[in-house]
């Protein structure tokens, strides 16, 4: 997702573990898919919108009826709201650092605080005060080692990057090399197992060059990836790693020289290796979508052997998939109800999208098929540029901007168990 000023980063990174054993609710009036959390099936045909189950009740009662999921309120956070945050998810807590506040009367403000929500007590802590002197101002790249959170911000154009790696455990903070990259803005990144790749973006009017490096948090150092700088000015839509390589989709723009200027662009989607540094593309013009949104795909996760993608500010459209080893594409059904605004979850085998009235459809990757559940509003719908992060069994959504004077950032948030 992008949210809705130039000073963010391209991307909107949703942190979180894999799905196990989703289980939901079937409500009154239809059947539910429950589904599989089995591999889908390239060569299944795409099942029609009419034949996509629906449910839109409330359970029967039953001493074995199932209970429908629904949103409910999490702690308010001893931090001010926020936007263009870091964002990690530990196995068992959520991290949110940095980013930018914008308050009810016009305040708008760099943040580098932090604080750490447990969903097992149900409780907030601030972390430690980071090192003074940083800056925030445009997004910051983020994930976690395993035992630490990882954090790069590019400031374009007015300050330097920097980086982070903070310690839950010791609450302790450790700058790192800001590495080669430069201030910038507009990029996307990925962990890649044990390195936080940055890629492409923008500097001012021109392209950020170098296009990539890897920052390696336990030893400091930076390593640059020869095939991704060699695309010199590169915008991307997103990115995601599968274990084994990064998946990702963006503009080349082919007359770098002009910087802003420059409207000659071709739409790339590569998967790039950083074992062996090499990158492989892939053909857009076979995606199964209009062609007018071939350059706005974007890949979000990846499912058994394929990379889930959906069409950056259409949710609606609903997924496309895409098997790297055949070349195959496919699209998902259609989501069956209105969508609510442009937010969204992915639950490793699961898109999650906020539908209008108060409801909430879930496509079963596997199955090809939607659940409609009535889980009640939430800022899921409500707010744009929220902090969403996924437990393994509850999805949690807090802060983002509402649509209210001045796009407040509110420090409250909900959360829904979807999972079991």
């Amino acid at each position: 997702m992008i949210r809705n000023s130039a000073r963010t980063s391209h991307r909107r990174v949703l942190t979180a573990v894999a799905a196990v054993g989703l289980l939901l609710a079937a409500c009154a009036g239809g059947a539910g898919s429950t589904g599989s959390s089995s591999s889908p099936s390239p060569q299944r045909p795409t099942s029609p919108v009419s034949s996509v189950p629906v449910t839109t009740g409330s359970p029967k009662a039953s001493p074995t009826a199932p209970v429908t999921p629904t949103w409910k309120a999490i702690a308010r956070a001893p931090i001010a709201g926020r936007i263009a945050e870091g964002l990690v998810w530990t196995g068992s807590k959520m991290i949110v650092w940095g980013g930018l506040y914008r308050g009810p009367q016009g305040t708008y403000k760099e943040v580098t605080d932090g604080a750490i929500y447990e969903p097992a007590t149900g409780s907030w802590r601030k972390t430690a005060a980071a090192p003074s002197g940083l800056r925030v101002a445009v997004g910051v790249a983020s994930a976690w080692t395993g035992t630490n959170a990882v954090f790069w911000a590019g400031n374009a154009p007015d300050a330097p990057s920097v980086a982070l790696s903070y310690s839950p455990a010791s609450n302790t903070w450790k700058s790192l090399p800001a590495g080669p990259l430069g201030n910038r803005e507009s990029f996307t990144w990925a962990w890649i197992g044990t390195k936080l790749l940055i890629v492409g973006g923008t500097s001012g009017d021109g392209f950020a060059s170098p296009v990539s490096a890897a920052l390696n948090p336990k030893t400091g150092g930076w390593t640059q990836s020869a095939p991704l700088n060699a695309l010199k000015a590169f915008i991307p839509n997103d990115a995601i790693w599968n274990g084994r390589r990064v998946f990702i989709t963006g503009a080349h723009y082919l007359c770098p020289e002009q910087g802003s200027g420059c409207t000659r662009f071709k739409n790339m989607f590569v998967a790039y290796d950083p074992a062996s540094d090499t990158m492989k593309q892939f053909d857009l013009s076979r995606a199964p979508v209009d062609p007018g949104e071939r350059g706005k795909l974007s890949p979000i996760g990846w499912v058994g052997t394929e990379v889930a993608l959906q069409v950056r500010g259409e949710p609606s459209t609903g997924l496309v998939l895409f098997d790297p080893v055949t070349g195959a594409w496919r699209t998902g059904a259609r989501p069956p109800a209105a969508v609510a605004s442009d937010q969204w979850a992915w639950l490793g085998d699961r898109y999650v999208l906020p539908a209008t009235t108060g409801r909430l459809e879930i496509y079963d990757v596997a199955n090809d098929a939607w659940t409609v559940i009535q889980a009640g509003t939430s800022p899921l719908s409500t707010r744009n540029e929220s902090a969403i992060a996924w437990t393994g069994k509850d999805l949690i959504v807090w802060s983002g901007y509402t649509g209210a004077r001045y796009n407040p950032t509110p420090n409250t948030g909900m959360y829904i168990r979807l999972g079991s």
